[in-house]
């Protein structure tokens, strides 16, 4: 997507209000011929720019919107709920005019509202249907709509460039007759977005929507059409069958099922929705419909693809309880081909284990193996089973039975703890291990691994089981907030994969807990201990007191103030004494150990993380987000507390003269046409005119885009006749980000060794660094610089503080130097 910031996004913009709707090659090639760039390029832009302001006709045109909808009007009838409550359902009459974010000025200060998004504004206004309003709704101040009555219309009009809302004049004018242009415009066999159908009406008439009139709901009722969400189509159209084999069209080709496998799917929703939702005195007749209509439909479910997607659709999109999905799979086993026997079973079992009821579900995939011994799903669920008891043999068996299987971690993992054969001993020599017994009968073919080695096995049990269908939605959103910094595509994805996102599932949102509980009856009983023993451990603030690299670490609990010995190799060979980090340390065996990852702490950070920790009420998605902010670019601001952005543009000017002499009275006399505008003795602003050029060219910098602002005003009442050519606005943490990049300058108009942002830079560090040395701070126990300098048993505390700084001098950094100095140290 381009960004909207883009100067050649903004010309090309320009060009679509100056011209109209266009497609996109027509739009690529008028903007080569202004000279903005090659024919590829352009069409990749037009094709992929991402502008707020940009919409979609039905016949597929590019337009801008603030342009389209210039003048229009749309009305809307108030509801008595709309009236108590100040919130107007916008859906269908005004969403056409609603495109533009809440932040945009275009939207006149209107907030959009939808439900589940926003049921706390809902449910303050009093609203209590949860199934209203539909889709999205206009929030107005609470008394806004007192003096009208139910039945009476409003209008939504956008004029000079933002969206009004005021009662409707009356008479309204004549409504129109849609019938012919919708049936132009909306095929019989499918709906199309209501957006893009109303857009394309304005722009082949301009005078539609010119003045108030009937409703557009009502308008497209009369026309013989009905609207659905966001879709609009004939009158009678099923847009529920319409958007399920939409969805099952999606489920087949994201697991790339046939035709059978795909109807067997089907079928299989419509028994769930039969069991679901029919009352129990007909749900047997709806039962026996689905079973009948299906036939023989129900066979694909033999195959685990089809199996997989049917319980992922039925559990995750139709919300399915255990008890359905039990029932479901005894009418498969009943009633269904004996080929999908399997499938009944492991349905059976997936919803035993849901329940929690492991030993129901382990005897319901050895049922499905009976009937095929070769069953993907079963083989992999019997292998988790196997692994969870500590009988690794078993596990890589029934692995190496499915194809791939070997690829995966816990295969690698299994492997290690396999036993090693002794070739010396004879099976019927004494064993070893000091038994008396003979070796077939005591240790061959068995291992014995001590718990400090398992813990990690165990540990990754229960990562796994984290891992299934109940707590996915849970994973998703701690990723998303992981990975909330990151622009990488896939970041997402790899935080999924994250040790705090795993440990954080498992132990403050509950996964482990309920792990031990479930899985009580297959765990080791010195594992069962152990895990239990986890339970009771707190994740903690912890300082390095000495690394031991490759072996361990001694670390004092800043919480509780115990030292622990931790057998950690690797993080021992990068950690060194005086650094933070948070970790949950564990007891494992005769050792201590660390799982679910380490993560480094500011001295700036351990104060608040502590109280965190240490408070009842915080949610884990507060700990992730706290802890993954490390991640976030770093936020520079100017001295008046606005973001710092290297801003930029260039005008082509026309009166020379005039522009001199009215910038010299507004910033002062000018250094050979260069302007510097100054307040307080602080560089906000640049303005340098270029004579080199035909014609001349203003250049204006600035390192806000408040102040940018103001230079652009500035301009254009010096020169009413300026035309902008181009402007860049560039967060200066990027551009400091680029400029430490492999020790490269970047390629930029702007960087932060021009004298201006140094300047700025500078200004704004001296500045925080001052009220630094005032600041309580909770590194040091809540108490300021200042007084741990001037206290002898404080000072160390404060000398570690500044030693952990970055000692190396940089632009838009504190500076341990002078604080020192600042501090008498």
């Amino acid at each position: 997507m381009t960004d909207p910031t883009d100067p050649t996004a903004e010309a090309a913009m320009v060009l679509l209000r100056e011209h109209g709707p266009m497609h996109t090659g027509e739009w690529a090639r008028l903007l080569v011929a202004e000279g903005h760039g090659y024919l590829a390029d352009m069409e990749e832009l037009a094709e992929y720019i991402g502008h707020p302001r940009l919409g979609y006709l039905a016949d597929g045109r590019s337009v801008a919107l603030d342009s389209l909808l210039a003048g229009r009007v749309l009305t809307h009838r108030l509801t008595d709920v709309e009236v108590a409550s100040g919130i107007l359902g916008a859906h269908p009459d005004l969403t056409p005019l609603l495109p533009f974010d809440d932040r945009d000025p275009a939207a006149g200060g209107l907030r959009i509202l939808f439900r589940d998004l926003d049921d706390d504004v809902f449910d303050e206004r009093g609203v209590d249907d949860p199934g209203w309003p539909t889709a999205a709704a206009l929030l107005l101040e609470p008394d806004a709509l007192v003096d009208f009555r139910a039945g009476d219309p409003v209008a939504l009009a956008f004029v000079d460039g933002e969206l009004r809302l005021t009662a409707a004049a009356a008479p309204p004018a004549p409504a129109p007759d849609l019938t012919d242009a919708l049936a132009d415009l909306v095929p019989m066999d499918r709906p199309e977005p209501l957006d893009g159908i109303v857009w394309q009406l304005m722009a082949d008439d301009r005078a539609l929507f010119a003045a108030p009139t009937t409703p557009l709901g009502d308008l497209i009722t009369n026309a013989g059409y009905v609207c659905d969400g966001d879709d609009i189509a004939v009158r009678g159209f099923d847009f529920a069958a319409h958007r399920g084999k939409q969805h099952l069209a999606a489920v087949a080709a994201a697991h790339h099922l046939t035709d059978d496998e795909t109807d067997a799917v089907m079928a299989f929703m419509a028994l769930i929705g039969a069991l679901e939702r029919t009352p129990d005195d007909e749900r047997e007749a709806a039962v026996d419909a689905v079973v009948a209509s299906a036939s023989d439909g129900f066979a694909g479910l033999a195959r685990p693809r089809a199996a997989r997607a049917a319980f992922g659709e039925a559990y995750a999109t139709l919300h399915a309880g255990t008890e359905t999905l039990r029932l479901a799979a005894a009418v498969l086993r009943d009633r269904g081909p004996r080929r999908i026997a399997p499938t009944a079973h492991w349905l059976a079992g997936k919803a035993a284990e849901l329940d929690g009821r492991t030993t129901d579900a382990e005897r319901h995939y050895e049922r499905a193996l009976a009937v095929d011994p070769n069953w993907d799903e079963a083989l992999e669920a019997l292998a988790r089973f196997a692994s969870d008891r500590g009988d690794a043999v078993r596990a890589i068996g029934l692995l190496d039975r499915v194809e791939g299987a070997s690829r995966e971690p816990m295969y690698d993992l299994l492997q290690m703890f396999l036993p090693v054969d002794r070739p010396d001993l004879g099976r019927n020599d004494r064993c070893w291990c000091g038994s008396g017994r003979k070796y077939k009968a005591c240790h061959l073919g068995k291992a014995e691994h001590p718990l400090e080695q398992r813990a990690g096995w165990l540990y990754q049990k229960a990562r796994s089981f984290a891992q299934g269908s109940a707590w996915r939605s849970l994973l998703l959103s701690l990723a998303q907030i992981r990975s909330a910094h990151d622009d990488d595509p896939f970041a997402l994805y790899h935080a999924l994969d994250d040790p705090l996102v795993a440990d954080v599932a498992l132990f403050e949102c509950g996964a482990f807990e309920r792990f031990v509980t479930e899985r009580d009856v297959l765990l080791p009983a010195d594992e069962l201990l152990l895990a239990q023993q986890w339970l009771l451990t707190e994740r903690s603030v912890h300082e390095v007191e000495g690394a031991r690299p490759g072996e361990g670490l001694t670390l004092r609990d800043v919480r509780t103030g115990d030292r622990l010995e931790v057998t950690e190799r690797t993080a021992s060979r990068q950690l060194r004494a005086g650094d933070f980090f948070c970790a949950r340390v564990v007891p494992a065996g005769s050792t201590m150990q660390i799982f679910g990852g380490i993560e480094p702490i500011a001295p700036g950070q351990r104060g608040r993380l502590i109280e965190l920790l240490d408070s009842d009420s915080t949610d884990p998605e507060d700990l992730v987000e706290f802890l993954s902010a490390r991640f976030a670019p770093p936020r520079l601001v100017t001295a008046d507390g606005h973001p710092m952005v290297a801003c930029r543009a260039v005008f082509e000017v026309s009166d020379t003269a005039g522009i001199r002499r009215r910038l010299s009275r507004r910033f002062g006399a000018a250094d050979a046409d260069r302007w510097t505008w100054t307040e307080d003795g602080s560089v906000l602003g640049v303005l340098h005119l270029a004579r080199g050029t035909d014609p001349w060219v203003l250049e204006v910098e600035a390192m806000n885009e408040s102040r940018f602002e103001s230079l652009i005003d500035a301009v254009g009442a010096a020169d009413p006749g300026a035309r902008l050519r181009e402007q860049t606005r560039t967060p200066a943490a990027e551009l400091m980000a680029q400029a430490q990049e492999n020790g490269v300058r970047p390629v930029h108009p702007v960087g932060p060794e021009d004298p201006e942002i140094a300047t700025a830079l500078d200004e704004h560090i001296r500045g925080y660094e001052q009220q630094w040395l005032d600041e309580a701070i909770p590194a040091l126990g809540g108490h300021t610089p200042r007084e741990c300098a001037a206290d002898p048993t404080r000072r160390d505390e404060l000398t570690r503080l500044l030693d952990s700084f970055p000692q190396q001098e940089r632009p838009g950094a504190m500076s341990a130097r002078r604080l020192r100095e600042a501090l008498g140290l």
